[in-house]
């Protein structure tokens, strides 16, 4: 992406993560870990692992990244024109160590290896996200619990809730967030090696103990068997993200239209030179908001390309593979950039409870016909009282007035109810069902209380 995007989408560190100069460092990594782990078998002399360990802590600064670059386009993919640079690089320091640069490892070995430590790492960071995101909707949950708020609709005014009941959604959101996380580390987070086609036949009967090894330098999960053409790890990191980026998207898609003009109940946190207009100067954009509902809009048609690569051909694929690269890297990236705007958000939303109080009454009362035609209801059956509660408001809305006015003067409500119930009937306040318990349930399942 271009850099003067990348401020407004995407998050700096999980952009590093996926950098070229980062993808090289992990496949080094890859193969220092390889080395290591074949010598430590037997397979491989002990004193040519120590000497490509040692050169490759200086081979990223000797790579040759626009040759990289022109030769990849010629190999089909990063590995072989990288292979062949790491090799000379070690040449330089021991001709006979370089004879096992990548010894009985195949190009997509080192390129899933890689790939799956960038995931590590970017992952972290997501978690951490998450975590803060988390953390910081269940402290504002808290602080608005009692705040009441008009409740939408099919984007029409419905009934009363709180505030502190829409964040503590969102926050039970993000647990499942970082539950999804957790649930998955242990399943994808996992080393490729398999050879040519899996069979890692170059290493003959040494093989299952290689990959043990090398499982056990990089800190990953040992699979039973190679993956090279079985993607669904990949795409299960890609769903989550996409999940993730998806929930941030309904919050987004919620505070902006809060934001609105007409209704103006919340808003993004002001700072110099934020959500302006070039040409209305009384504007304030959500364009954190934008962000975010970008992200969400991006991330579904990349989470297709990765879904569509799952249809491998055989042992190892053709071009499907390829797709990956392009498309993970950018769903980290969208993703990470989603949460961060969503945190700077939470932190930092204002809260117009004047506004909020102005909402609710603008019906004059309409909100709270569920809440007369239940009352009633006891008394004369649901059927019936709703006929009397629809009737009333029709005369409500046709004579322009509150719809206490109308309804206090029904005979059939007049003879349950006097008018200091009423009053208290059409207390939005009054009418929040079990808004309160669930607040409580979503902090005490963040305590380790759950019911």
């Amino acid at each position: 992406m271009s850099q003067l995007y990348a401020s407004l989408f995407y998050q700096r560190d999980v952009t590093e993560i996926f950098s070229d100069r980062a993808l090289v460092s992990y496949m080094v990594e890859a193969e220092v870990a390889l080395a290591q782990a074949q010598a430590q078998v037997g397979v491989i002399p002990q004193s040519a692992a120590t000497v490509i360990e040692r050169a490759a802590k200086t081979a990223i600064d000797k790579i040759d990244f626009d040759a990289l670059a022109t030769a990849t386009g010629l190999a089909g993919n990063i590995a072989i024109p990288f292979v062949k640079q790491l090799t000379a690089i070690v040449k330089d320091a021991d001709e006979d160590a370089a004879r096992y640069v990548h010894w009985g490892a195949t190009s997509q070995d080192i390129l899933d290896t890689a790939c799956i430590l960038q995931c590590r790492d970017a992952l972290a960071i997501v978690q951490n996200q998450v975590q803060q995101c988390y953390e910081t909707a269940l402290s504002q949950a808290q602080t608005y619990r009692h705040q009441v708020m008009m409740g939408r609709t099919w984007l029409q005014q419905a009934l009363p809730i709180t505030l502190g009941h829409k964040l503590a959604r969102w926050a039970s959101a993000f647990k499942r967030d970082l539950d999804r996380i957790n649930a998955i580390k242990a399943r994808v987070l996992v080393a490729q090696l398999g050879g040519a086609v899996g069979s890692l036949a170059s290493l003959q009967d040494q093989g299952s103990i290689v990959v043990e090894a090398y499982a056990k330098q990089l800190k990953l999960g040992q699979t039973a068997c190679t993956w090279h053409g079985e993607r669904d790890r990949i795409v299960e990191i890609a769903s989550v993200l996409g999940i993730i980026t998806g929930n941030v998207g309904k919050m987004a898609r919620d505070w902006s239209l809060m934001m609105q003009t007409e209704i103006a109940e919340v808003f993004e946190p002001t700072a110099k030179g934020r959500g302006g207009s070039s040409t209305m100067p009384h504007k304030r954009n959500p364009v954190a908001a934008a962000s975010v509902l970008a992200a969400a809009n991006r991330v579904p048609a990349l989470m297709s390309s990765i879904y569509q690569s799952m249809v491998q051909e055989h042992e190892r694929s053709l071009g499907a593979w390829h797709a990956e690269w392009l498309s993970l890297p950018e769903i980290f990236q969208l993703t990470a950039g989603a949460l961060e705007r969503t945190l700077d958000v939470l932190k930092g939303m204002e809260v117009n409870a004047e506004n909020m109080h102005q909402n609710i009454e603008c019906t004059h009362g309409l909100i709270m016909a569920e809440a007369v035609m239940m009352a009633l209801a006891p008394h004369m059956g649901r059927l019936n009282a709703h006929h009397v509660v629809e009737a009333a408001c029709k005369t409500a809305v046709a004579e322009q007035k509150h719809l206490k006015d109308i309804i206090s003067q029904v005979d059939e409500v007049k003879q349950y109810f006097n008018p200091s119930q009423l009053d208290e009937i059409f207390k939005p306040e009054s009418y929040l069902g079990n808004i309160q318990d669930q607040i409580d349930a979503v902090l005490q399942e963040a305590k380790g209380e759950a019911k």
